[in-house]
């Protein structure tokens, strides 16, 4: 090519050439070597510990140690010195220098992710791509072998008592990865049969996760999952995991945030409500004998109260702390409660609830 009556020398670079310069890693910035970087340069501030990811241990974890590695190799740009897409020339010593410096640096990153026996085995080899492949033979299961524990897993897996977010959490771990094993041919063109064949199964697929999901859930929860399974149209799985952890936002509540029977009993027994004092009856602090539910009755809105239970109370605030007035005719006093009494009977109508509940549970 002419420019100007000349020749012009300036050749573009091979595209091998142009791929190992922006994976070069500059790493003498302290001694006053600089270069000129672009958008596709490796930072100047990447080192061995650049890549930080769970150490693999061994087979159990190494195709999600493989996946992670790999997402932090593509962001910076040096997968190709792990699959082999990128190789040392033999013919020019520049290139060559350079592969050498990024093939060091991603061999440093993988000692620092794996653990230090596994480290012990590949510390002597001199490539990547080599010690990439040694990783592979010794821990990569096969398919159908890592299918069986991954749906094996799936079907043990139950709520046992956690909380619905770290079960749910676990489930669509199991999922994901074993979708990921499951990839199906891709499609040129789409007609409206098959675009409706795609949504059948996908609904299927959804379906069978409701299912599952429900499926493990303990027992408390077995009146949330009858009610979703009446719906005509299936929630999906993360709407129905939402309306589960509301419920059990509502049981923590109620099991948790509200008065035990101890303070109860002093709030509402009869004569002090000292808190030093201990009842000899139910063992109980804050109320004396005089005024233990144990023999003075239960009142109405109390879980235990018995009908014709002796000496029961007439009325829910007859016994009150103050020792008030008791009467027969709850009409002659409706309308004429204090704030304090208000406050006394929600407390009670919570604790009442609380109660409930737990027989509900048993």
């Amino acid at each position: 090519m002419k420019d100007g009556g000349t020749l012009s020398s300036t050749m573009p670079p091979s595209p091998k050439m142009a791929l190992l310069a922006r994976a070069v890693v500059v790493m003498f910035a302290e001694d006053g070597i600089e270069g000129s970087t672009t958008n596709d340069d490796i930072l100047g501030d990447d080192g061995p510990t650049s890549i930080v990811v769970p150490k693999l241990q061994g087979a159990g974890d190494f195709r999600a140690w493989k996946r992670s590695f790999e997402i932090q190799l593509l962001a910076k740009r040096k997968l190709g010195f792990v699959d082999e897409t990128v190789t040392r020339s033999a013919t020019d010593a520049a290139e060559a220098s350079q592969w050498d410096t990024c093939n060091n640096m991603v061999i440093s990153w993988i000692h620092n992710n794996i653990s230090e026996n596994i480290k012990s085995s590949v510390l002597f080899i001199n490539t990547a791509v080599d010690i990439w492949r040694q990783l592979e033979k010794r821990f990569s299961l096969t398919n159908g072998s890592r299918k069986y524990k991954l749906n094996r897993d799936l079907f043990n897996l139950k709520q046992n008592g956690i909380k619905v977010s770290d079960y749910f959490t676990g489930m669509s771990g199991l999922w994901e990865e074993i979708e990921s094993m499951n990839v199906l041919p891709t499609l040129t063109s789409i007609t409206p049969e098959v675009a409706k064949l795609l949504q059948s199964i996908e609904n299927m697929k959804e379906e069978s996760k409701l299912f599952q999901f429900l499926n493990g859930l303990d027992e408390v929860y077995s009146a949330q999952r009858s009610q979703l399974l009446m719906i005509t149209h299936l929630p999906s799985v993360e709407a129905a995991c939402a309306t589960v952890q509301q419920e059990e936002s509502q049981k923590e509540i109620l099991s948790h945030g509200v008065l035990g029977d101890g303070d109860i009993m002093a709030m509402y027994g009869k004569g002090s409500t000292d808190k030093n004092l201990q009842c000899s009856v139910c063992k109980r602090k804050g109320h004396s004998k005089e005024g233990c539910w144990e023999l003075t009755g239960y009142p109405k809105w109390n879980y235990k109260y018995k009908p014709g239970q002796k000496g029961a109370p007439s009325k829910w605030m007859g016994n009150r702390p103050g020792g008030a007035r008791q009467t027969n005719n709850v009409q002659d006093q409706k309308g004429n409660e204090t704030d304090e009494e208000i406050d006394y009977a929600f407390s009670g109508m919570v604790y009442s609830n609380k109660g409930k509940m737990k027989k509900s549970m048993e």
